[in-house]
């Protein structure tokens, strides 16, 4: 009885000691005590969330959008702090369908609606016309305005002289209101046919006129007969352009074209002389548009695609480079430290041998070296990562294998027979996985770093949005003289930060799951 009654009041105790004692404390709980683990953690879940929702914060393609603004445009909340930029235009850009045009005919001029694509064109049927009795054809100017230029190489400035304007076939006109300093860049694009007997003579004009009513031919041309397809290409860094208006190679042709605010018209003239027979011209709906100076978030990069997107976009890259390199890093250096530790003898000298070789190679100059004979492509950029980066965590695997090798539970299974490859994966690996987490964490920031280190040297994949592409066009491209701060500093700002939340959760993994940081602790 008194030795039931001892037993029972020592279960009691027992339980009751149970009860009293902390647990230990799991992995999570360890880390939530670590706050510069919880601020890595934080940002890297940052990092996530725009890598994910990309399609959601930006609505521009980072490669494939081009010239939405004029090139190294600066962002557009600039203009609200500072008055350098208050002045800026944005981007202005119309598809002129039949629908926006005011249009003028001719008696027995008709105009019509022509289904394209982009939207409605133009068509138009001209009559046929008969030259009066006596009539000769003038040489000249073929429309109502007379523009005389006179250039020379040494820059001038363009006049238009306005004149009484004829009465053209078919004028159209669109009109638009600018209230913004003088833009850089302004084009306009549209293509057509005609379809016209072999004596006809066609003629087609693209003009603007600026607020006080001068008129700028930027583009005209005259077609014999048919033509299936011609296309009007105009942009104000042509030299053809400024030749045209009397410009010398270094003039710009907004100082020109837009030296007012106001309400500006753009016109497009359709005039034909065909005795045989009507004739039919189509034209598609005009690209007209002013390349913005300032725009969305970050600006514009020095072909004008929108550098918010770009380092958005970027930030998938940069984790997807950063884990597969890691990932792969880490189970090659597993792999040998693992086989080197258990097997020893010859094999374990062989494979240490290599990593000493390796560790002794100059990596960055190596993986120039193999980037540019390998080519440019982000397959192998992770693939030369993973290879000259596994071999500190071979060296580490393998010293923990050579401690684990010679405990009691691998000596007892060796007596129950288990061969060295399940002793390995079941018994060794499981008690070396802390240890592999915690590099494998520090991996991620350094692949990161050396493929934005590649990048910036011209080695990275130009088919993908990096951050270190965006730091080497703006080193090449010129973000460095014209000091556009805002290509320069995001993307050392965001891979800065990302490096350090990683660093941030690796230490503290480390100082939870490594023994000798525990023992410092």
């Amino acid at each position: 009885m008194r030795n039931n009654e001892r037993a029972a009041q020592k279960a009691e105790v027992a339980k009751a000691a149970a009860v009293a004692a902390p647990r230990p404390l799991t992995f999570w709980e360890q880390y939530r005590r670590k706050p510069q683990g919880m601020v890595g953690l934080a940002i890297v879940a940052v990092y996530v969330l725009v890598a994910v929702f990309a399609p959601l914060l930006t609505k521009y393609d980072p490669m494939d959008d081009l010239y939405l603004a004029d090139n190294i445009a600066a962002p557009a909340w600039l203009g609200k702090i500072n008055p350098k930029y208050r002045d800026l235009p944005p981007t202005m850009r119309w598809v002129l369908g039949l629908s926006d045009w005011d249009a003028e005919t001719a008696e027995g001029v008709k105009v019509g609606p022509w289904q394209h694509q982009r939207g409605e064109g133009l068509d138009i049927q001209l009559p046929a016309t008969e030259p009066a009795e006596g009539e000769t054809q003038q040489s000249g100017t073929p429309f109502g305005f007379v523009s005389s230029f006179a250039w020379n190489p040494f820059g001038t400035s363009a006049s238009a002289q306005q004149a009484e304007p004829e009465d053209s076939d078919a004028l159209f006109e669109f009109s638009f209101a600018y209230d913004y300093g003088r833009p850089q860049t302004f084009s306009a694009g549209f293509e057509y046919s005609v379809e016209a007997p072999g004596d006809a003579s066609t003629k087609l004009a693209f003009e603007l006129v600026n607020p006080s009513g001068k008129t700028f031919n930027l583009w005209n041309t005259t077609v014999r007969g048919s033509l299936r397809t011609g296309s009007a290409i105009i942009d104000a860094r042509d030299y053809d352009l400024k030749m045209r208006l009397g410009l010398s190679f270094f003039d710009e042709p907004t100082a020109v074209v837009f030296a007012e605010r106001g309400n500006y018209t753009v016109r497009l003239r359709v005039d034909s002389e065909s005795p045989s027979g009507p004739v039919q011209v189509r034209i598609r709906p005009v690209d007209f548009g002013v390349l913005g100076m300032v725009h969305g978030i970050l600006g514009t990069d020095h072909m004008g695609s929108d550098l918010w997107a770009q380092l958005v976009y970027g930030t998938r890259v940069a984790l997807a480079i950063g884990l597969s390199a890691a990932f792969i890093a880490v189970f090659i250096g597993t792999s040998v430290g693992l086989i080197a530790g258990y097997l020893g003898g010859v094999v374990d000298e062989v494979l240490m041998r290599v990593v000493d070789v390796l560790l002794a190679v100059p990596v960055m100059p190596v993986l120039i070296v193999l980037g540019a004979l390998f080519g440019k492509s982000v397959a192998n950029v992770v693939i030369l990562l993973a290879l000259f980066s596994w071999m500190g965590i071979a060296r580490m695997v393998r010293a923990q294998t050579l401690s684990l090798k010679e405990r009691t539970f691998v000596e007892a299974a060796k007596a129950a027979g288990a061969s060295s490859a399940y002793i390995m994966i079941s018994h060794i690996l499981p008690n070396t996985m802390p240890l592999i987490f915690a590099n494998l964490v520090l991996r991620i920031p350094s692949a990161i770093l050396t493929e934005a280190s590649l990048s910036f040297l011209g080695l990275g994949d130009p088919r993908v949005p990096t951050w270190g592409r965006m730091l080497q066009n703006a080193r090449q491209f010129g973000a460095f003289t014209k000091m556009a701060w805002w290509w320069m500093l995001p993307p050392g700002i965001v891979l800065t930060g990302l490096a350090v939340a990683f660093v941030f959760i690796g230490n503290s993994v480390n100082e939870i799951l490594n023994p000798r940081y525990r023992e410092r602790s």
